[in-house]
């Protein structure tokens, strides 16, 4: 068989048409609260209390009527007539309408005495100084944030409705074996599905993994057909190249359309997008790395969109410990190692290829290079994108003749949303 010849497609351009052709799936689930965190509203959440509900104490000490107190002081405490103790979130008693502090209160003869004027509504909480029942606490597509889940609670609300996607996952190939077999001669342990689905899954998806699928043309029509009726986003891993055991395309084309076949970015260039049913498919080429990067630059911005968010680490300034030669017509990610030198970091590339999977591992960092630029050089400074927290970026030994030759602008990574 002739191989046939991928026709590239730009890397922000198949981007873009994915947030044209395909919005955001209209399903909803129903969560506690308590886990909510990452989950986006779907609907308005009102206040079904009123916080608090009655006028409360805002220190310790007497509640009193402030009239009674006019002209108290140190030197000429006035006595309270019926002063009634509280403590701080205590209710105010009806009649009484400010809160005299235990500091001020002086005792004598069995009565009690301010040497501090109070105005009223002093040193109280009036009820619905928090919310009152029925104000918006978050507005529809709010992404919910740990500090939200306690106002949530104190105000009332124990559930809400929530933003949900699916995503299905199906492995392929004859030399796929389930992980934790060992393998033969030509046999791997199938991996990708479970990085996809893990990436996946911490940006929010409900996340199904489907048994493997040998290279059979009508078995893998049966898998994707099932996947894309039971989910709204579809990740096949592998197959999508052009030898004579990769079917992917040919089944997405004959269940519905193939939308781009090859995408200009390493690694990752046999990619495929197709729609069945509307529903987006992306094809993942088998390599490992060649994979996480369709995973984090096709699916994890698509989901994005929808409004599920990946935690994408922090974005640091580092210098080239070697220089960087790319193919100028490609977007390019490269893993690097990033560690702390003096008063800067640098960057140290790591091999690159779509089947070295310990370069992934070693790395705390990539670099995204986009297309138009054929070499970085040694020193340059660079905008990279950490793996894993700040925190663990370590010491490095001092690079001799590490010197800034220039900086590249545009070789960082866009903001976030899609990597």
């Amino acid at each position: 068989m002739v191989r046939e010849r991928l026709q590239l497609r730009p890397l922000t351009g198949v981007r873009g048409m994915m947030r044209d052709l395909f919005p955001r799936p209209d399903r909803t689930i129903r969560v506690p609260v308590a886990s909510a965190t990452g989950r986006v509203t779907v609907t308005p959440i009102h206040s079904p209390l009123t916080v608090p509900m009655t006028d409360i104490a805002a220190r310790d000490g007497f509640a009193v009527v402030s009239s009674e107190t006019r002209g108290a002081s140190d030197r000429d405490p006035v006595p309270l007539k019926n002063p009634c103790r509280v403590n701080t979130g205590n209710a105010i008693p009806p009649g009484y309408d400010a809160v005299v502090m235990i500091e001020d209160i002086t005792r004598k003869n069995g009565v009690w005495f301010t040497g501090e004027a109070v105005a009223p509504g002093e040193h109280i909480h009036p009820a619905g100084e928090e919310i009152t029942c029925g104000d918006l606490i978050l507005p529809t597509g709010h992404l919910i944030r740990p500090c939200d889940i306690g106002a949530l609670l104190s105000y009332g609300v124990t559930a809400l409705n929530v933003q949900a996607v699916k995503v299905g996952l199906i492995p392929t190939g004859n030399e796929v074996i389930p992980a934790g077999r060992c393998p033969g001669p030509g046999q791997v342990n199938e991996s990708n599905t479970a990085v996809a689905a893990a990436w996946c899954g911490e940006a929010g998806a409900t996340c199904t993994r489907y048994s493997i699928v040998h290279d059979d043309p009508g078995l893998l029509r049966q898998a994707i057909a099932k996947g894309i009726q039971e989910n709204d986003l579809l990740l096949i891993s592998a197959g999508s190249s052009a030898g004579t055991r990769d079917f992917t395309a040919s089944v997405i084309a004959d269940l519905g359309e193939v939308l781009v076949h090859g995408i200009a970015m390493k690694p990752g260039k046999p990619a495929i997008v197709g729609r069945i049913g509307g529903k987006p498919v992306i094809g993942m080429p088998g390599y490992p790395t060649a994979a996480m990067t369709v995973v984090r630059e096709l699916a994890l911005p698509l989901l994005a969109g929808w409004g599920f968010y990946s935690l994408y680490g922090e974005r640091v300034s580092a210098r080239l410990t070697r220089t960087i030669q790319t193919d100028p017509g490609f977007d390019e990610y490269i893993f690097l190692t990033v560690s702390r030198a003096g008063d800067h970091c640098t960057a140290t590339p790591l091999p690159r290829g779509a089947g070295t999977q310990m370069s992934v591992v070693r790395a705390n960092a990539y670099l995204h290079v986009p297309p138009g630029i054929d070499d970085i050089h040694k020193g340059a400074e660079v905008g990279v994108l950490l793996t894993g927290p700040r925190a663990l970026i370590g010491e490095s030994p001092t690079v001799p003749g590490l010197v800034p030759e220039h900086s590249v602008q545009g070789a960082v990574l866009p903001a976030k949303g899609g990597p």
